[in-house]
């Protein structure tokens, strides 16, 4: 009698395993279904809300030597603009072969944001929306006036990466659906703008270090240093010649080693707002500008720092002749 009632237990907890395998298997399916309805309906909003921007003229390529602009960190809706003024019209005189930019074009705030000055209304007022509105502006400006446009991702532009994969996402399709909806080369439309995008995540070109992006005898990395020397820094961490970004101060430090030679470091200076609300307790000592770069058919070539004080540019005399 014992033996039938333990077989009977062992047959009724199989039958209970059975049903209960049912039933997480048709919980499982739903879950599936809810997750592709969810991925269906993102990528149908991202479809309706992309505009298709329309191809603008490119600035004709000069013949000979080479001539580079490079700038950085506007940060979208904190962009000073009478400094971006001052930088457009100098633009517009030099019209060069190539614009480089170092990152943080856009701000990237909002959900976004690493740093809020809490208990400020004002710290509410921007959002992601007019950040990218805000950019896809300045980027319709400048994208007449240069032959060709690079853009370095900064730190600011990868907290969309990061935010994606602290979503806990299960399957890296769906972090880089995330990226395609909410990152800068698709919000900025980069592709169709025919601007190459960056990714610090990533190597490029000869470069075995993620970030660093090669022209003409000169590396560009978005960070590098944020110390009081950081030039001094950047060119000893480089050991060849380096723009970097990030510190929002104008920088240059040329120096002479055994193995390299004359080698330099550059740093442009900023085009966005000089007191974020996040500084209110420690005045900042940004500056704005930018870099011209002349390089001749030998591969030599003249780096200059270019300052835009008060918003007025002190290359515009030079460059309107």
């Amino acid at each position: 009698m014992a033996e039938k009632l333990t077989e009977r237990g062992v047959q009724m907890t199989v039958e209970m395993q059975k049903a209960k395998n049912v039933e997480l298997a048709a919980q499982l399916a739903a879950e599936t279904r809810r997750r592709e309805e969810a991925v269906e309906a993102l990528e149908k909003s991202r479809a309706a809300n992309r505009k298709k921007r329309p191809a603008l003229p490119k600035a004709p390529k000069l013949k000979g030597d080479v001539v580079e602009v490079t700038t950085g960190d506007w940060h979208g809706n904190k962009v000073d603009p009478a400094g971006f003024s001052a930088f457009l019209a100098d633009l517009k005189m030099i019209q060069p072969d190539r614009l480089i930019l170092g990152g943080d074009i856009l701000d990237c705030g909002g959900f976004l944001a690493e740093h809020h000055a809490l208990g400020y209304v004002a710290e509410s007022a921007d959002s992601y929306e007019d950040d990218v509105a805000t950019a896809n502006g300045l980027l319709d400006q400048v994208q007449p006036l240069a032959s060709e446009i690079h853009y370095l991702e900064g730190n600011h532009e990868w907290r969309v990466e990061r935010w994606a994969l602290g979503q806990k996402l299960s399957h890296a399709k769906d972090i880089e659906l995330l990226r395609r909806t909410f990152a800068a080369e698709h919000v900025l439309g980069l592709a169709d703008r025919g601007i190459r995008y960056y990714r610090s995540g990533e190597t490029h070109g000869d470069s075995h270090v993620p970030g660093w992006v090669k022209f003409d005898d000169v590396w560009f990395v978005h960070r590098l240093s944020r110390s009081a020397n950081s030039a001094r820094a950047a060119v000893q961490s480089a050991a060849a010649n380096v723009v970097y970004f990030d510190t929002h101060r104008a920088d240059y430090l040329p120096v002479r080693k055994i193995g390299t030679g004359h080698i330099a470091a550059w740093n442009p200076g900023c085009l966005c707002r000089f007191q974020p609300l996040y500084c209110q307790t420690r005045p900042t000592e940004w500056t704005h500008g930018y870099l011209v770069r002349w390089i001749s058919r030998t591969g030599k070539f003249l780096m200059i720092n270019v300052p835009i004080i008060n918003g007025i540019s002190l290359g515009s005399s030079i460059f309107s002749k």
